[in-house]
């Protein structure tokens, strides 16, 4: 006969002590604001749902805490409520009276409070209070949560993570693990140098490791809401911007991919902290804002911000963003790509046609090339490409070097407009341009566009003051425009001393306007004034010129003698064969 085994008595139990859960939930039940926590609860009524299961909210809200601080799901929960009786007894379950909440009960309240949004609401209210009282938690391997004493809430940094499959590795300080079950959403309140900090939610996907800056806890919550809809890695919650931006570096040193930055709360703070993190090369900076409003924007691009939320979110609109986001961070060049070839068009002399060639040999050079190609228009303070290509764009080279402390190939992105012909320009801006810049302000630019496009054709004008950068380094190669006429081959022939020092560029000569049948000065003159042959000639069409400009039209369009001679100059850039030369049509008349 199978000896019968009594179970334990409860009070004669000799060795009985209470487990690390049971002291765990009795601390829990002292420190966490519960009073608090239902009144807002109650405010937003979810009982009047009519399919709410007939549980009182007090048992549903423990529940859906013991979720997750022990990380159970919503059949976990019910299955662990029938097997613990301590659990039992925190949330307030007598099976003798009622059983204990099923799993559509559980599951019901908390999409509940994720529609309602109370999700970050008591996210707050939670960890502001256990942090007033020098409490923490931390969350095991094994999905415990553990209590930490005695920390004053201004001693709080946050740490790396525990994710499930990680052994015996140290978990750092967390809180309460808010998010839905079956999921590590970790989020709780630390403090560093100043700026409030909520812990990395992980959802298990995706490889973007985003932060969240906002003291506003609606805005926050939105955005967490669409960034968790974009199935984003890792989040990480400010709860406010950092008392001192010199500490920012500091606090913000955690490989974060983006950082997302409301502006509402306090416009000038939260620029100047996107300025520091732009400038600090610490993530790509996002902003976002309930007012499209288009000087904010501005503003905004001007410190560095790469990307321009509204609310309410657009889950497509912030997937793009972190799309190109990630795509800013991630992408690194190749070690052996060489830079692109800068060309550089230089006028002996105003209104030799410099704007028009360099123009119409952009456009041509992106078309013959199928290369990345940016015509930058240097000619300041009257560029006229942008009229010459009847494009309007939205900022300029001045947005540009203005920021040059800042310039790279994203922000850079954010200035160019594109042609139909598939160039992208960095135009002069509408307005009178007034201001001086360094030369290390143009060099940081040119190097820049040469890393990131294959072709980069420069708009120079005639600006001289311009010898000691860049475009006049042995790398560039500079096409000189000059025309028949004595003061343009004067100039043409000083400019060609001075071009044709040890170090200097490589030089062609453009004679725009060219008339065979009409030279004052014959072909010997021209050479010897030039001191050397020139390179090409572009015959003088005025009417075609006219018309392009009239019509901002480019000259490429159509099929005629100025076109097919740019056409060869940039066939020869790319290392294309030359076009076969028109054969002349019998005529009786000449």
């Amino acid at each position: 006969m199978p000896q019968e085994i009594l179970a334990p008595q409860e009070g004669f139990e000799k060795f009985a002590r209470k487990s690390k859960r049971e002291l765990f939930l009795d601390r829990m039940e002292q420190v966490m604001p519960w009073g608090e926590l239902l009144a807002l609860v109650e405010s937003h009524d979810l009982s009047a749902d009519s399919s709410q299961p007939p549980v009182g909210l007090p048992i549903l809200l423990r529940t859906y805490f013991i979720q997750q601080w022990f990380n159970l799901s919503d059949p976990g929960a019910e299955e662990a409520l029938y097997e613990s009786p301590v659990l039992r007894s925190f949330v307030g379950v007598d099976l003798g009276v009622a059983p204990a909440p099923d799993e559509a009960a559980i599951r019901h309240f908390r999409q509940l409070l994720e529609e309602s949004n109370l999700g970050g609401e008591i996210l707050v209210k939670v960890n502001t209070s256990l942090a007033e009282q020098g409490v923490r938690i931390t969350i095991g391997t094994n999905a415990d949560a553990a209590i930490h004493e005695g920390a004053s809430s201004t001693e709080y940094a946050a740490g790396e993570r525990e994710q499930p499959g990680d052994g015996d590795k140290k978990a750092d300080e967390t809180g309460a693990h808010i998010g839905a079950p079956g999921t590590e959403m970790i989020r709780s309140l630390t403090k560093a140098k100043g700026m409030d900090v909520a812990d990395p939610l992980f959802t298990g996907t995706g490889a973007l490791y985003v932060a969240v800056i906002s003291p506003d806890a609606q805005r926050r919550s939105a955005a967490l809401r669409a960034l968790e809809e974009c199935h984003v890695s890792k989040i990480q919650e400010f709860l406010s911007y950092p008392a001192d931006l010199e500490d920012a570096p500091r606090t913000l040193n955690r490989d974060f991919d983006i950082v997302l930055v409301d502006l509402d709360t306090n416009p000038k703070l939260a620029l100047d902290l996107v300025e520091t993190i732009s400038v600090r090369g610490l993530a790509i900076a996002m902003v976002y804002s309930a007012h499209a409003d288009s000087d904010l924007l501005l503003r905004a691009m001007r410190v560095g911000a790469r990307e321009f939320l509204t609310l309410p979110f657009n889950s497509g609109a912030m997937a793009e963003a972190l799309v190109r986001a990630s795509a800013l961070h991630s992408v690194t060049r190749p070690q052996e790509k060489a830079d692109g070839r800068l060309l550089v068009f230089l006028g002996a002399k105003g209104g030799s046609g410099v704007t028009t060639l360099a123009c119409n040999f952009a456009v041509s050079l992106a078309q013959e090339s199928g290369q990345k190609t940016l015509l930058i228009d240097l000619n300041l303070p009257l560029g006229d490409a942008a009229i010459n290509l009847g494009i309007k764009p939205r900022y300029s080279i001045v947005n540009a070097l203005q920021n040059s402390s800042r310039l790279d190939a994203s922000f850079l992105s954010t200035m160019l407009i594109k042609h139909s012909s598939g160039l992208s320009v960095l135009a002069a801006p509408s307005e009178l341009a007034t201001a001086q810049f360094s030369d290390d302000a143009v060099n940081k630019l040119l190097k820049v566009a040469c890393e990131e496009f294959d072709y980069v054709v420069v708009d120079a004008g005639s600006r001289l003051d311009l010898q000691h950068t860049r475009l006049y380094e042995e790398s560039a190669t500079i096409y000189l425009v000059t025309q028949v006429g004595i003061p343009e081959l004067r100039n043409s022939n000083r400019l060609i001393s001075l071009l044709s020092a040890a170090g200097s560029p490589k030089l062609f000569i453009v004679i725009n306007r060219y008339d065979p049948h009409n030279l004052e000065i014959d072909e010997a003159h021209l050479t010897k004034a030039l001191t050397r042959p020139s390179d090409w000639k572009i015959p003088n069409n005025y009417a075609a010129v006219r018309h392009m400009q009239n019509t901002a039209t480019s000259l490429m369009e159509d099929d005629s003698e100025i076109s097919r001679a740019i056409r060869q100059m940039t066939r020869s850039v790319c290392g294309q064969p030359a076009i076969p030369e028109k054969k002349k049509g019998f005529s009786f008349f000449r």
